[in-house]
C-alpha cells in the first residue's frame, strides 16, 4: 500500500501547504519547542512538544503536549498534556511507532531516561516507565569534569540542581525510534565521557529491545563529538546515523553533520565521518526514509552573520537516492530563522513536516512552531 502510494506522490502534482501548530506567546511563556511528528494507527497526524512555562530557556518547568490533526494537518486539536512532573524538566522528547504502539522516550528531570506508551493512537498515556538503569553505565551518573554544561553557581532556573550539576545525557530528539527488520526497536541516545585532563566531550550511543521494549539494552557507542541524532535503516540492513556536530574545532562555520553506520543493529559502529554537504550549524537534523530514498532537514546555513547570529536560519530538506553517499541541494522550507525540524511519511505518500520557526526580520528562531505538508514533485521542483 505504502509504495503504491508513495508512486502515485511522486507523479502528483507539486503539493506545499501549509499551517501554524504552536503560535508565540505574550512574553514566550509558554514557548513551545523541540517538535516530534508521528502518524498515529487510526490516521492522525500528532505532534509532540516541550512545553516551556517559564520561557524559552533549556532549563525550567517543562511538560510534554501534543496536539492532533484529522485532516493532514490543515487543522489542529486543542493541546493534550501527556505528562506535567510539577516544577521538574521533561525534555528530549523521541517518539515512534512498533505496530500499533506508539512510544515517546524523555529524559525525566533531565537526568534520568523513561519512557511512555500508548495503544490507543496516542488518546491516552501509560507511564512514565524508569529504564536508566538499563541503558546507561553506573559510573556516568557520578562523571565530574569541565563539561559546556556545567553549573558551577547556581542562579535563578538553575538552582533547581545541586550546586557542580550539568547535563550528562540526552535522547534523539524527534521522530527517532526505528524498528529494524529483525525486529530489533532502535532508540538513539548521548552521554558524556572525560577525555582527558576532566575535560568531557559529547558520544551519541544506542540502547536497543528484542523483546519488544519488555526490556533495555546499552548499545554501542558512536564517535566523539556526536550528539543529538536520528537512525535510518538502510536497504542493506545496515543503520545510518546522522548527528549533530559539537566540534569546537569546525565551529561556527565549518560544522557539517556527522555520519556513521552499525552491521549489528548498533552494538557497534564505524568510525564517524563528516558529511559534506549537509551543511549546518550546531543545531540538530532529522532523517527519514521515503521509498527508495531518505530525505533530511536542518537549517543549511554555514555562516553566523549580523542578522542570524545563531547561525540558525534557511530550513532545508534534502533528497539521497543512493542510500545516504550524497544528498541533493534541496528545497527551503523556511528562509528566515529556524531551527529543529522533525518529519514523518503520511499513509498517503505525502510528508508531514514540523518545525520551528520565527518571522523574517527577528532573531528568534524559537518562537512558533508549524507544520508543513509536502509530496515528492514539490521536493523535486516539480520533476518526478
Amino acid at each position: 500500500m505504502f509504495a503504491l502510494a508513495a508512486a502515485a506522490a511522486w507523479a502528483a502534482e507539486p503539493l506545499f501547504e501549509t499551517t501554524r501548530v504552536f503560535p508565540l506567546t505574550r512574553d514566550n511563556k509558554p514557548n513551545y519547542r523541540i517538535p516530534a511528528i508521528l502518524q498515529a494507527p487510526n490516521g492522525d497526524v500528532l505532534i509532540f512538544a516541550e512545553k516551556r512555562n517559564d520561557g524559552p530557556g533549556d532549563i525550567g518547568d517543562h511538560d510534554i503536549v501534543l496536539k492532533r490533526s484529522r485532516d493532514k494537518g490543515r487543522t489542529w486539536s486543542e493541546e493534550q498534556v501527556i505528562f506535567d512532573d510539577g516544577k521538574r524538566v521533561c525534555t528530549d522528547l523521541t517518539v515512534g511507532r512498533t505496530g500499533d504502539k506508539l512510544w515517546l522516550f524523555f529524559l525525566r528531570d533531565k537526568k534520568r531516561f523513561a519512557h511512555f506508551t500508548s495503544n490507543d493512537s496516542g488518546a491516552t498515556w501509560a507511564g512514565p516507565t524508569m529504564i536508566h538503569e538499563q541503558v546507561t553505565k553506573p559510573d556516568w551518573d557520578n562523571l565530574r569534569g569541565k563539561g559546556d554544561d556545567e553549573i558551577a553557581n547556581p542562579k535563578g532556573r538553575m538552582a533547581l540542581w545541586e550546586k557542580g550539576w550539568f547535563q550528562r545525557y540526552g535522547c534523539g530528539p524527534g521522530n527517532a525510534l526505528v524498528q529494524l527488520k529483525g525486529g530489533r526497536i532502535l532508540v538513539p541516545a548521548r552521554h558524556r565521557k572525560d577525555t582527558g585532563k576532566g575535560r568531557l566531550r559529547s558520544f551519541a550511543h544506542c540502547f536497543f529491545s528484542d523483546d519488544e521494549g519488555a526490556t533495555w539494552k546499552l548499545g554501542g557507542t558512536i564517535g566523539m563529538n556526536t550528539s543529538e541524532c536520528q537512525f535510518v535503516e538502510l536497504a542493506s540492513g545496515d543503520v545510518m546515523v546522522i548527528s549533530r556536530n559539537e566540534s569546537s574545532a569546525d565551529a561556527p562555520d565549518n560544522l557539517r553533520h556527522l555520519v556513521a553506520i552499525s552491521r549489528d543493529g548498533g552494538e557497534t559502529w564505524s568510525a564517524v565521518r563528516r558529511a559534506e554537504e549537509l551543511i549546518t550549524p550546531r543545531c540538530h537534523g532529522a532523517v527519514e526514509r521515503f521509498g527508495k530514498r531518505l530525505l533530511f532537514s536542518s537549517p543549511a546555513s554555514p555562516f553566523r552573520q549580523k542578522e542570524h547570529p545563531y547561525g540558525r536560519y534557511n530550513l532545508t530538506v534534502r533528497l539521497s537516492t543512493d542510500e545516504g553517499a550524497t544528498w541533493s541541494a534541496g528545497r527551503t522550507i523556511w528562509p528566515h530563522p529556524a531551527s529543529y525540524s522533525d518529519m514523518v511519511v503520511l499513509d498517503d505518500g505525502t510528508v508531514g513536516f514540523v518545525y520551528e520557526r520565527g518571522a523574517k526580520g527577528t532573531t528568534h528562531y524559537w518562537d512558533e512552531v508549524h507544520f508543513a505538508r509536502f509530496d515528492a514533485a514539490w521536493l523535486n521542483g516539480g520533476r518526478d
